[in-house]
Parts: structure tokens; C-alpha cells; sequence
């Protein structure tokens, strides 16, 4: 029961942040669809943007998880980048890890549609430095407030297990 958090934590929906985009020609590739590269920029600078404003400090990127693209972007399509913190990892206190998800979908207002194009996945954290100058600085636990974000957090605590114990 999110109610019953402590005030160290924070509901998953209040983390996130969204953006808008219509793709443009010079931003495909070879084969006319939307260059990968410029999808991943994109979700980058957001999943940048959504940890510094959850850490309150600026965050420093430690790793992106692999990419499938799952559908194509074509130029002229209305593209909906959506953001949040799924999860913290605050057992070292000197690197606390932010993981942020963004989700890309191809929305078409027209007939009412969305389809998830690339869902990324970034790990920030806060370098020392800057938590030093922050007295009382404390990153906060992030508490789902529904079962289908309980599911996304424990799938994606999941997929990066293998890669821990490597």
C-alpha cells in the first residue's frame, strides 16, 4: 500500500517525465526509417533529464542495457518518449544506481493507435563530489503503486541479475 511507504520513497508514476517528437527526413537512415541511433539520443536525453530531476544532483551515466528495435519509425511519425524511474539500488551508499526506463511509442491520432516501438533501459548514479556538496543528500526508494509496475520493476530486476553475477 503506497500510503504506507516511508518518506523516503516515492510513487513510480511521480517520476516520470514525457516527450513529443515528429520524426523528420533528415533523421533516417539508409532504408528511409528513423536512424536507431537518433531513437536512442533521444530516450537518452530523457532518461538523463528524469534521473536528474528524481536525484536532484546531475547524474553520471554508468550503462544502457541492449536495444532491440522492435518496430520501425518511419519519417512524419508522431513519436511519444515516456520516462520513469523503475528502481533504486542503494546498498552502496557512495554509488547509488538510478535505473530509468523509456518507453518510445509510434502514436498515430488519427485512428487512436499506439504501438511501443523501443523500450531502453539507462543506469545513472551521483558522482561522490557532488553528494558532497549536498548535506543531508539522500536518493529515495521508488514504490509501485500498481501490479502491472510491480511487474515491471521485478522483470527488469530480473534481466539484470544474469549480468551482476557475471
Amino acid at each position: 500500500m503506497p500510503a504506507l511507504a516511508d518518506r523516503d520513497s516515492i510513487l513510480l508514476r511521480d517520476t516520470r517525465l514525457e516527450n513529443a517528437l515528429i520524426c523528420q527526413p533528415q533523421q533516417r537512415n539508409i532504408h528511409g526509417r528513423i536512424f536507431g541511433g537518433f531513437l536512442m539520443h533521444r530516450a537518452f536525453e530523457l532518461a538523463f533529464s528524469t534521473a536528474y530531476v528524481f536525484a536532484g544532483l546531475v547524474p553520471c551515466f554508468l550503462e544502457v542495457d541492449h536495444v532491440d528495435f522492435l518496430r520501425p519509425v518511419d519519417v512524419g511519425d508522431f513519436l511519444r518518449l515516456t520516462s520513469c524511474v523503475l528502481y533504486t539500488e542503494l546498498e552502496n551508499p557512495d554509488q547509488p544506481l538510478i535505473n530509468v526506463e523509456v518507453v518510445a511509442h509510434v502514436t498515430r491520432p488519427e485512428i487512436r493507435s499506439s504501438d511501443v516501438s523501443n523500450t531502453f533501459n539507462f543506469t545513472f548514479s551521483v558522482r561522490p563530489e557532488a553528494k558532497a556538496t549536498k548535506n543531508g543528500f539522500k536518493i529515495r526508494n521508488v514504490v509501485p503503486a500498481t501490479e502491472e509496475e510491480a511487474r515491471r520493476i521485478l522483470e527488469r530486476m530480473d534481466a539484470e541479475m544474469p549480468q551482476q553475477n557475471q
